[in-house]
């Protein structure tokens, strides 16, 4: 049965109806399978996670999530979750995302809603970044993969950043805030797709804008602060940047090895390699501030 033969199944099931129908496929993520739906006249999304999804991504932790972000309203409501294989049909919510617009110029809304996460009570767990990346890093080594030079010393520079990092709050984050995530409904910004928020440094979401252009990042720290970033703000959006890049660099990897790149006509080695890149130009500028 092909995937949207699937999702129109399983959302007649779920509703209970014989009239859902394919709308669109929605565009972002590295490889999850997610689905505009009309059913009954009301739109739905249906998301299918795509091959090895769960290694990165705790279900039983992003139901939690869901449940704890339903007292902010932000988040569209989710009408169903299965929890083995991730599958998730939830309400779709009309307007337009932000990666559509300049950015820049949702700076204000950005703001409000960040520090309403940041300053929420909220209760997640740990992002633990740096136990979640050394896990990906093993996920790449049981392919086979041998880790190049380049990637080994901008590693440890992190690791070296890190140490210098010791009195900054943790607080609710989204902790994959990019503008693909963020829907503009009139005058509400909705905040979606929370599968990684845990307790972090609330720079981390501000850096997450980066998928979007540094530049859009700074922008929005400047946004965030309501002055012009100190050096010390500065390093910590630099250093949360270019862990991410570091990130994004082993999830990469690890889906040009299982084979995605030739299932879903996507050079992930590629995407890969332009991460490290970004990583490294980050650090190089992190030193020179």
């Amino acid at each position: 049965m092909a995937i949207e033969e699937y999702i129109v199944f399983r959302v007649n099931a779920l509703l209970h109806t014989h009239d859902a129908h394919i709308v669109m496929r929605l565009e972002g993520g590295m490889s999850n399978y997610t689905y505009v739906v009309e059913c009954q006249s009301k739109k739905y999304t249906y998301r299918v996670p795509g091959k090895f999804a769960e290694k990165f991504v705790d279900r039983d932790e992003e139901w939690a999530n869901i449940q704890e972000v339903e007292q902010l309203d932000i988040n569209n409501v989710t009408t169903y979750v299965e929890i083995r294989s991730g599958e998730k049909l939830a309400e779709f919510v009309e307007g337009t995302i932000m990666s559509q617009t300049d950015v820049v110029s949702y700076n204000t809304i950005s703001v409000a809603a960040l520090k309403k996460i940041h300053g929420s009570n909220m209760k997640f767990k740990d992002y633990n970044a740096f136990g979640r990346i050394a896990q990906y890093e093993q996920y790449c080594k049981e392919t086979g993969f041998t880790f190049p030079q380049e990637y080994l010393d901008l590693r440890k520079k992190l690791e070296d950043i890190r140490a210098t990092q010791t009195n900054v709050p943790m607080v609710p984050c989204h902790c994959d805030y990019q503008p693909t995530n963020l829907v503009i409904s009139g005058d509400k910004l909705y905040v979606l797709d929370w599968e990684y928020a845990g307790m972090n440094d609330p720079f981390y979401d501000i850096a997450c804008y980066g998928n979007a252009g540094f530049d859009k990042a700074l922008s929005l720290l400047e946004a965030y602060v309501g002055h012009q970033p100190t050096k010390e703000e500065l390093q910590r959006l630099y250093f949360h940047r270019a862990f991410q890049c570091l990130q994004w660099y082993n999830v990469a990897i690890f889906k040009d090895r299982i084979g995605l790149s030739k299932d879903l006509n996507t050079d992930f080695n590629a995407v890969a390699l332009m991460f490290m890149g970004m990583a490294k130009d980050l650090l190089e500028n992190y030193e020179k501030l």
